[in-house]
């Protein structure tokens, strides 16, 4: 589900930038969320030890290992080792700039020069993640992208701290300066519709904590448009 929010008229930052007849408006995206669960991990059963590691099981002839269509299993020192994993994920649903624009109608704002992402939070409101999550960078795209690809106009807008198992932390994005800049121009002169994906990688070896549970968490970006009244 998409959260499209708006402040208050009362809190929306409006600032008229001496005789330019400019003016900035502050909205917020809402919060985006986002899960990931360990269904994308899934390891056979043969690699599941009793006290709830994942198990040195030997491999086979010709480094032969249990079959898994989630992770690749890779045989590393005569045992079975999962092999790194990249797990994407969307992040909420499309962000319509001038659908947040237009529940601030009496602003009156219709041309905008220029967008700045001015912070990011992040909140984990649930983790029940047996293994830490590695950090999170988050990507911004085009309303039509379905993927985490720069041939179609996805750029890297910010990253989240690594998660420890089990802790539910908040606090703000590291923006990626690039990629914010990038957004304001393609918001400016190419369309106000955008998505957001997330992607982290998870390395997992015998010893770990086999993997189960999940995490969700939502970003919610504070921007700053600025334009002028009239056309």
């Amino acid at each position: 589900m998409t959260w499209l929010r708006v402040r208050p008229a009362l809190a929306l930052a409006l600032a008229l930038s001496g005789c330019d007849g400019t003016i900035s408006v502050v909205f917020s995206t809402g919060r985006q969320e986002l899960e990931v669960s360990t269904a994308s991990l899934a390891l056979p059963t043969e690699l599941r030890g009793g006290d709830g590691t994942i198990a040195s099981v030997s491999c086979g002839p010709m480094g032969m290992c249990p079959p898994s269509d989630a992770v690749t299993l890779e045989c590393v020192g005569g045992v079975c080792d999962p092999a790194p994993r990249t797990i994407s994920v969307p992040v909420g649903g499309v962000i319509d700039a001038d659908a947040l624009l237009s529940e601030a109608g009496e602003v009156g704002l219709r041309v905008v020069d220029s967008y700045a992402v001015e912070r990011v939070r992040y909140e984990v409101s649930l983790n029940t993640l047996t293994v830490p999550v590695g950090e999170i960078a988050v990507f911004w795209g085009p309303e039509a992208a379905t993927s985490i690809d720069p041939a179609l106009g996805v750029r890297r807008f910010g990253t989240v701290p690594p998660i420890a198992a089990g802790a539910t932390p908040s606090g703000e994005l590291t923006i990626d300066g690039e990629g914010a800049a990038a957004l304001s121009d393609h918001l400016v002169s190419t369309s106000r519709r955008v998505r957001f994906f997330a992607q982290t990688e998870v390395d997992l070896a015998p010893g770990d904590p086999f993997p189960e549970g999940s995490v969700r968490a939502s970003v919610n970006a504070t921007i700053r448009a600025v334009g002028r009244l009239v056309r």
